[in-house]
């Protein structure tokens, strides 16, 4: 058996700009680049530190070429349930090296995360026409036809949010 030519850690605040780029490159592929605004400090504040809200892991590449995937992933609390739900938000290997077993390394290890956290379930949302839910079903993931994925956003969310007549968010 042929030893893996990368190995996958926690990422740290230094893999950054690595973890910024495969994000660019993830939302390009998506064509969605316009809606990724966080800057580094943003990553810096919500991914590390007591209060971070996401986790982030990283594949390494032996042969010098730095971080070449990454898997984010984050913990919600479902009402009911026992135990949060991790939501894997991003899972992104750079081109050159897809095909080696990258992504179900980090999938794996997003895994590992959810059974240490005493989560039931991994949970993510791919687009309709996203080419990896081959790889997603052959991970082990089921789609559940039952559930659709609404969003509230834009124009509809503030107008919404104006309709607040109790204004909780400024009660103090």
């Amino acid at each position: 058996m042929q030893k893996p030519s990368f190995s996958i850690r926690a990422a740290q605040p230094r893999d950054i700009p690595a973890l910024m780029r495969l994000k660019r490159l993830l939302a390009q592929a998506e064509d969605s680049l316009h809606a990724v605004r966080a800057s580094e400090a943003d990553w810096l504040r919500d991914g590390f530190g007591a209060d971070a809200g996401f986790t982030a892991f990283v594949a390494e590449s032996a042969d010098g070429d730095g971080v070449i995937g990454m898997a984010t992933c984050s913990r919600r609390i479902i009402t009911g349930w026992n135990g949060p739900v991790l939501f894997l938000q991003d899972l992104f290997v750079d081109s050159a090296h897809r095909k080696h077993g990258v992504a179900r390394a980090l999938v794996a290890r997003v895994a590992a995360l959810a059974c240490e956290l005493r989560s039931p379930i991994v949970e993510l949302t791919v687009r309709a026409d996203n080419t990896a839910q081959a790889f997603y079903q052959g991970a082990g993931f089921q789609h559940l036809p039952q559930c659709l994925t609404y969003v509230l956003a834009g124009p509809a969310l503030n107008a919404l949010a104006g309709r607040d007549k109790d204004n909780l968010a400024l009660a103090v």
